[in-house]
């Protein structure tokens, strides 16, 4: 596994676990079963642990750090990202229009709310890529 799949797979699991735990501070609040405080402080915690993993990865001690299909697999993996960011900010424009109605609003302080999950969907869609063109084992 090279450093690329490393880093891939450690923001994968750390943000995929963050997501779930997430959804269940979300339905602790929603059901009114008490604080979702300790959930989103134990996945802001896990979040944080998946980007110090992936910033301590070491450099590949091998005598070629890429090559060409690792040049293709990082483009395709940046046009991934890309592309999950251009999907996600159709569904953000779309989805108050269909919730709230023509005439219903938007608090203006989701917005920079929605430029960090553009973020994350970036670094999940390419971190995923990675792994799908590398191949999940490994090998």
């Amino acid at each position: 596994m090279n450093r690329e799949q490393k880093r891939a797979l450690a923001l994968v699991v750390s943000m995929s676990l963050a997501a779930i735990l997430g959804a269940a501070a979300l339905a602790v609040h929603l059901l009114d079963l008490g604080s979702p405080m300790p959930l989103i402080l134990v996945a802001a915690a896990v979040q944080g642990t998946g980007v110090l993993v992936c910033l301590r990865v070491r450099p590949d001690k091998d005598a070629v750090a890429s090559d060409e299909r690792s040049k293709l697999i990082e483009k395709n993996a940046h046009l991934a990202g890309f592309g999950a960011v251009y999907f996600f900010v159709i569904v953000a424009s779309f989805a108050p229009i269909a919730i709230f109605g023509e005439n219903g609003s938007l608090p203006v302080t989701w917005c920079p709310a929605l430029l960090i999950v553009a973020g994350f969907c970036q670094a999940y869609a390419q971190s995923v890529a990675i792994l799908v063109q590398y191949g999940w084992s490994g090998k």
